[in-house]
């Protein structure tokens, strides 16, 4: 018998406890959803961020009630070096309270800029290294901008040999992986299509051309209910996890009705936010 089931038939023991108060410890982690909003705040960004100030907190809220997410909202706004601009990024802290966060949005400003290219890598580092991720949270980084990183031929670049902050989209996106952070990418031009593309498909999340600021908002939402219904899959497979250690992803694919990918992608999850040791089913 394992000796999961002989600690659960003693309720008398310091095992039992542990396990126990693991499984709701972990019951409760499952829920947290960690999201840094990176956002070009240049002068071409207005009507961004009017949506996102009108809309965003209310579209967030909406969707983690339903979901039942204790979601953390952390911002990070960037423009460009100097002589472009006075302000390459600013960091504002992971929030769970909505209306601090609804504050920090409404207090970006569209403004400054220079030439085309943007300090897009320098928020996205900034996110990944300066924002207090959750050891055990669900990590998700939406960018939103209208220009590329410097140093990709753009023209009118004025640092066409690369970042000043000498990060390239190979760097950061490595350092996204090694944080546990998945970049989702919004682009409202055509000019960030291939590498918001790159930067999104090498961290596993995906890109969205937006052309306005309210259809970026939706595919914001459109991104968060994809995580969402992920999440939801996730809590099933531990519940079950917690109650069969031993259960097999064939098992788990039958009990649940759903294909054994689907499984097998959910513990990868799982496994990568520490919420469960490595299965000898993998």
């Amino acid at each position: 018998m394992p000796v999961y089931h002989q600690v659960c038939q003693n309720p008398g023991s310091m095992l039992f406890w542990f396990v126990v108060h693991r499984e709701a410890f972990m019951s409760d982690e499952i829920n947290a959803v960690d999201l840094a909003f990176v956002v070009d705040t240049t002068g071409s960004m207005s009507g961004l961020i009017a949506a996102a100030q009108s809309q965003m907190v209310r579209m967030l809220q909406e969707l983690t009630q339903a979901a039942d997410i204790q979601l953390s909202l952390g911002v990070v706004e960037y423009r460009d070096h100097p002589p472009q601009d006075k302000m390459v990024y600013r960091v504002y802290p992971f929030t769970a309270n909505m209306k601090n966060a609804q504050k920090t949005i409404n207090s970006l400003q569209a403004d400054g800029g220079g030439d085309t290219p943007e300090a897009v890598l320098d928020g996205i580092v900034a996110a990944c290294n300066e924002l207090s991720w959750r050891k055990y949270a669900c990590r998700l980084l939406v960018l939103v901008g209208d220009a590329p990183p410097h140093g990709l031929g753009t023209q009118g670049d004025s640092f066409r040999d690369g970042c000043p902050c000498s990060e390239t989209i190979a760097s950061v996106t490595c350092l996204a992986e090694q944080k546990r952070v998945t970049v989702h990418a919004l682009g409202l031009t055509p000019a960030v299509n291939e590498s918001f593309t790159e930067i999104s498909y090498l961290t596993g999340g995906k890109f969205f051309s937006s052309q306005q600021g309210d259809k970026a908002i939706e595919h914001i939402a459109s991104i968060l209910k994809m995580e969402f219904a992920d999440l939801e899959l996730d809590r099933r497979v531990l519940a079950l996890q917690n109650t069969n250690p031993e259960i097999t992803i064939e098992e788990l694919a039958i009990r649940l009705e759903v294909s054994r990918h689907a499984v097998s992608t959910s513990l990868v999850r799982l496994l990568s936010r520490d919420l469960i040791e490595v299965p000898a089913v993998l």
